[in-house]
């Protein structure tokens, strides 16, 4: 099992075959494991080793089907539906659920060869399992059995723990003496709904192999990325704010970002001998201004020194959010501004022919009566 140990309070997070069948479960307690499977070997969670992996079996995914959903750490669910013909994947339509640690699917050769290179590129290798739904291809994946077959009596020997469900609601499930699917699915459905409300149904539901939810795979990273081309080689601060100010104003300028921040710009310079230097810069707040983004770059700049002269220069925005924004001051602070404040004041009041702007003193702030405490004076006696 991986997890930790069983004297930390942590869940387990991966475990074999041969433990599934003892009872255990992904997301059970390291203690209810090791009580219901005293023989088990307990390994620590690399979870930087994990995530490493992860990306890179995501990439591999991502080169057969957009959908990829990443449901947790080393866990992947991407769908198929639609990518027989365009991707050469197999007949059926159907969801594929990866785990770090299992072997895939044979029946299709174009599969089989795809499960060999994911399998070659990730150590451990990779655990395949495919469905109809995207929890029966993951308990497919977790058991080591690629296809997930019908419904119920695909899942009827699965621990309760299995549900997504609250803790307290596997706890009293095995109180009432109820510890596989097979025993929930059994039940009526009245009965589990008027014990556990909605969620009991639910249950009921997953545990005959109903489930209709749909993938959720994240959003694609917006990065826009612009290249501008020196008129000559240069390696002075001017030419390349000036480069950079053109390149930003493009980025900035691009329809994609309308309405919309950024948190990161990465800048480059082409050099004359063919390489590249590049400055990554974090902002402290996401900006919309490519004024507000060079003045930052301009600093990074100031120090940089290119070992050849620069023959163009690039920007890539990354990190888009929604626009962030700033309350300003009503006016800059200083005495110029405060006279200008006082000679426009003044004219209101003369083009009007009396007060037209007033400000709030204290009069009696000690009074009882809320109308004695404040006045208003017009602005400038």
């Amino acid at each position: 099992m991986v997890g930790g140990s069983p004297e930390e309070h942590a869940e387990v997070t991966a475990c074999s075959a041969e433990a599934m069948a003892a009872g255990v479960a992904p997301g059970m307690s390291l203690r209810r494991a090791l009580a219901l499977c005293p023989g088990a070997v307990f390994l620590p969670l690399a979870a930087s080793a994990i995530r490493a992996e992860a990306e890179r079996l995501a990439e591999l995914l991502r080169e057969r089907t957009p959908r990829v959903e990443e449901a947790g750490e080393g866990h992947l669910h991407c769908e198929i539906r639609g990518c027989r013909r365009s991707r050469g994947w197999g007949r059926r339509p159907t969801r594929r659920s990866c785990r770090k640690g299992s072997r895939g699917r044979r029946g299709c050769r174009c599969w089989r060869e795809r499960r060999r290179r994911c399998s070659r590129r990730t150590r451990p290798a990779a655990r395949w399992g495919w469905g109809s739904g995207w929890r029966g291809a993951r308990r497919a994946a977790a058991g080591n059995r690629h296809r997930a077959g019908a419904g119920a009596e695909f899942l009827a020997h699965l621990p309760v723990e299995v549900l997504p469900v609250e803790p307290a609601m596997h706890q009293r499930l095995r109180l009432f003496g109820i510890e596989r699917l097979g025993q929930l699915a059994g039940l009526p459905l009245s009965a589990l709904q008027a014990q556990f409300g909605p969620a009991g149904r639910r249950a009921w539901e997953l545990a005959n192999g109903r489930d209709d939810a749909r993938l959720q795979p994240a959003p694609a990273a917006l990065q826009v990325r612009e290249e501008v081309d020196l008129p000559a080689p240069a390696a002075s601060l001017g030419a390349l704010l000036a480069g950079s100010e053109a390149a930003l104003g493009r980025a900035f300028g691009n329809p994609e970002l309308q309405g919309r921040a950024v948190r990161i710009v990465t800048w480059w310079a082409g050099l004359e001998d063919g390489t590249r230097v590049s400055r990554r810069l974090a902002f402290r707040e996401p900006t919309a201004d490519p004024r507000h983004a060079l003045f930052v770059l301009r600093g990074k700049l100031e120090t940089l020194r290119l070992a050849a002269p620069a023959v163009s220069v690039g920007v890539e925005l990354d990190g888009a959010c929604s626009e962030y924004a700033h309350q300003q001051l009503l006016w800059a602070a200083g005495q110029g501004r405060r006279r200008e404040l006082d000679e426009a004041i003044a004219q209101l009041h003369a083009r009007a022919g009396g007060a037209q702007v007033f400000r709030i003193v204290e009069v009696q702030p000690w009074s009882r009566i809320p109308e004695r405490q404040l006045a208003l004076v017009a602005y400038g006696s």
